[in-house]
């Protein structure tokens, strides 16, 4: 019976301190946000603006993990390594990388990043 509680125990914790942290985020916007209607601020702040680029910048990003994910497992078939050894450091590479193209892309391109 204990095998089965410990993990059900765990799971309510998870969720139950997901949700207060929630509870805390939403309880905080919502007063900085009142607190600047207050004051007769512009609330625009807040808004975030959804470009396309963001989705080219993502697109890249996607890219390049599944690419890393690929190089990680031929380096784990052709090497030495240990099992799953490869991954991690290609994931960051490649991410990288791609994140670095994108900013130079639209930096040439004159886009607002």
């Amino acid at each position: 019976m204990s095998g089965l509680l410990i993990p059900i125990v765990g799971m309510l914790s998870f969720f139950g301190c997901l949700g207060f942290i929630s509870y805390l985020y939403f309880k905080t916007r919502h007063k900085e946000r009142m607190a600047l209607i207050e004051t007769g601020q512009d609330a625009s702040l807040f808004r975030k603006s959804n470009s396309i680029h963001s989705n080219l910048k993502w697109g890249y990003l996607g890219i390049a993990i599944g690419l890393a994910l690929f190089g990680g497992h031929f380096l784990e078939q052709n090497t030495t390594m240990d099992h799953g050894t490869g991954y991690l450091p290609m994931i960051f590479l490649l991410g990288g990388l791609a994140l670095i193209i994108y900013y130079r892309r639209a930096k040439d391109d004159g886009l607002e990043i």
